[in-house]
């Protein structure tokens, strides 16, 4: 039997309020594609996040959400490699929210790898991740949602 690792990604990205958090993606889905969201595949990573639509995974059968997401196949690549997701720059001074939902898991609970988040000022490099995770999670989605604090002149950038 074939292990088959993989991530599911939902990303939301906004800029957080002081009130409470809503959470939306300011009519941003993916829906059609990553381009106008501003979400870039890294140039400089291993293989790509894949956009998916909903109903061309039904075979995973576990509460797939409606509508078009991302998704990273680790069975296909070997140990190490990398996906990068590049989210739109972060300039003006404020806190930036990453709201997302993942489903972590591999069958024959292998390690499907780690989910990391990173953020870089001025065009660095990522060195640390700001949060991650990492082996299988669960037949299950979960939520996480990251502040990002930015002030100007910088430049800030996430990256999943």
């Amino acid at each position: 039997m074939n292990a088959t690792p993989f991530v599911l990604l939902l990303l939301l990205y906004e800029t957080c309020g002081s009130a409470a958090v809503e959470f939306s993606s300011g009519g941003c889905t993916f829906d059609d594609g990553l381009e106008p969201c501003e979400y870039w595949q890294d140039q400089e990573d291993d293989f790509d996040w894949r956009h998916v639509r909903s109903e061309d995974m039904l075979h995973l059968q576990h509460n797939v959400p409606q509508g078009s997401f991302l998704m990273v196949d680790s069975s296909q690549h070997r140990s190490g490699d990398k996906a990068r997701l590049l989210l739109p720059l972060m300039k003006e001074n404020d806190t930036h929210c990453i709201d997302f939902s993942y489903w972590l898991h591999s069958k024959d609970y292998l390690n499907p790898g780690t989910l990391n988040i990173f953020v870089r000022v001025n065009k660095g490099a990522f060195v640390n991740p700001i949060w991650n995770v990492t082996g299988s999670q669960g037949e299950e989605w979960h939520r996480a949602e990251l502040a990002v604090s930015t002030f100007w002149p910088n430049e800030y950038q996430a990256c999943i």
